[in-house]
């Protein structure tokens, strides 16, 4: 028997309508209609939080200060593709000296205390339950260095929702030994690697001073299982070695990298090139009259800074800024 052409209309128009209303028909579930990235300040907990906070410590930004006001068009420019960045790269991440931002323990704690949502995050981690303790020690406290692309978890409906979203720098993560953020700690929700969008994806949410759609990064995995981690303390100026593993204690304060990620610099760096011009050579002094004395901070006068051995790090002696993330000069 054939089927009337209308039946057939009416029956796809049907299908396409239910299909789009289970897709989005609720919070994060649009995100897999819309290619969607949902903008996640600092101490925002997002949609369906996993836990209580496992974060410590007073919730401080990493981006960077823009004097400057973004224009519409900026706050709706699509994020296509981001820079991305190795997770063993020195200055990736942020940490003070044996202060671990997370506390593993609590989160353990937490997890513990409910079985369904234990359940839940095990599944997005792919470990068993009862291996969640281990999974999470063997895990690192960091601070994200730079706005980030990450896919995020909600727990809803007793199961985890996925969905894109942009962690603002100065975010406190746990990461596994390849660097990759593996939990959010303001909401104990799971990470994981982005997903791919189809033709870029729009940001739903409320930017933060300093955030711009070009200088979001990803985070790939370093090309073998780590060992330690190299942090900058941007409000010290000092560079850490950091074992992975969630115990602090045994961090140590190293020199600072030949080839850096980032800057320990907490203000932005002039180029001497731009803002002071070479000083033509003075003629020779006649016999009668001495060379005038130049004044202090003229051009062309050297700076009493000292020397570093170490190459391509800006705010250390010696150094200068390198390419890639935004130099974290916000508090």
């Amino acid at each position: 028997m054939r089927i009337p052409t209308r039946t057939l209309v009416t029956a796809c128009v049907l299908s396409v309508a239910l299909l789009a209303a289970g897709c989005a028909g609720a919070g994060v579930k649009q995100t897999r209609v819309g290619d969607l990235v949902f903008l996640q300040a600092v101490g925002e907990r997002g949609p369906g939080p996993f836990t209580d906070s496992a974060a410590t410590g007073p919730a401080a930004s990493e981006s960077p200060r823009i004097g400057a006001k973004m224009s519409a068009g900026e706050l709706a420019a699509p994020l296509r593709a981001a820079r991305t960045v190795s997770g063993a790269a020195p200055g990736l991440y942020r940490g003070t000296p044996r202060v671990a931002r997370c506390d593993v323990e609590r989160h353990i704690r937490y997890l513990a205390a409910d079985p369904a949502r234990a359940d839940a995050f095990a599944g997005v981690v792919g470990v068993r339950r009862a291996a969640l303790p281990a999974y999470l020690r063997d895990l690192t406290p960091v601070v994200l260095g730079a706005d980030t692309r990450v896919t995020n978890h909600a727990y809803q409906d007793r199961r985890a929702d996925d969905y894109q979203a942009v962690l603002q720098a100065g975010t406190a993560v746990l990461v596994d030994d390849r660097g990759l953020p593996r939990v959010r700690c303001v909401c104990g929700n799971p990470l994981a690697p982005p997903a791919p969008t189809r033709g870029g994806a729009s940001a739903r949410g409320t930017p933060w001073p300093g955030y711009r759609p070009n200088k979001v990064i990803v985070v790939s995995p370093a090309p073998r299982a780590v060992t330690s981690l190299t942090l900058v303390d941007s409000g010290h100026r000092t560079w850490t070695e950091r074992r992975t593993g969630h115990d602090v204690r045994r961090d140590r304060v190293v020199a600072p990298p030949a080839r850096a990620t980032t800057s320990p610099s907490r203000t932005p760096r002039t180029n001497p090139a731009r803002t002071a011009p070479p000083t033509p050579a003075a003629p020779p002094p006649t016999p009668t009259a001495p060379p005038a004395a130049r004044a202090p901070g003229a051009p062309g006068t050297p700076r009493a800074h000292g020397t570093s051995s170490a190459a391509g790090v800006s705010g250390v002696p010696g150094g200068s800024e390198a390419p890639g993330l935004p130099a974290a000069d916000g508090a």
